[in-house]
């Protein structure tokens, strides 16, 4: 649920707690460049950047405090009882991502690729296609854990 501007509430939240939201983000989040397939119209596949923070249910508040503090996202709770702040949108996600990227360690490559693409996808000076070298380099970038059931070739993301 988005909760007002932004731009103006982040500009008033504490150095310390941006610190503290990036480690939570480099420990336990994800920042996502996606090509997802789209049930209908003109366009096949649409671009989205997606910013997640995941928790034990336990620890819900904590996320809740993330979500307000931040001032937009969505929270739900999965199957398997962690719950999921998920941030959506070239906008929302250039703003956070530039708040929190100079205290950003492990995710510090994964958030510079999407602050120099966002700009250009929201100018619509790179194409669909081209998208697809931005996400290898994010994937170059990431984390993959044993547990993980991924494809080699990911048709969603390689076969425009």
């Amino acid at each position: 649920m988005f909760m007002g501007n932004t731009v103006g509430s982040l500009s008033k939240v504490k150095a310390t707690d941006l610190a503290y939201i990036a480690g939570f983000l480099d420990g336990d989040g994800s920042i996502m460049l996606q090509l997802h397939r789209r049930q209908s119209g003109k366009e096949i596949f649409r671009v989205k950047t997606v910013i997640c923070f995941y928790q034990d249910f336990s620890h819900l508040q904590e996320i809740e405090w993330i979500r307000h503090t931040l001032g937009c996202g969505y929270v739900y709770t999965r199957n398997d009882h962690i719950s999921e702040l998920r941030i959506e949108g070239f906008e929302k996600v250039l703003n956070i991502l530039k708040l929190l990227s100079p205290y950003l360690r492990f995710k510090r490559k994964q958030a510079s690729l999407l602050l120099e693409l966002i700009p250009k996808l929201q100018q619509k000076l790179i194409t669909k296609h081209d998208v697809v070298w931005w996400i290898q380099q994010m994937r170059e970038n990431n984390y993959f854990s044993a547990q993980r059931n991924t494809l080699v070739d990911d048709p969603v993301t390689t076969d425009i």
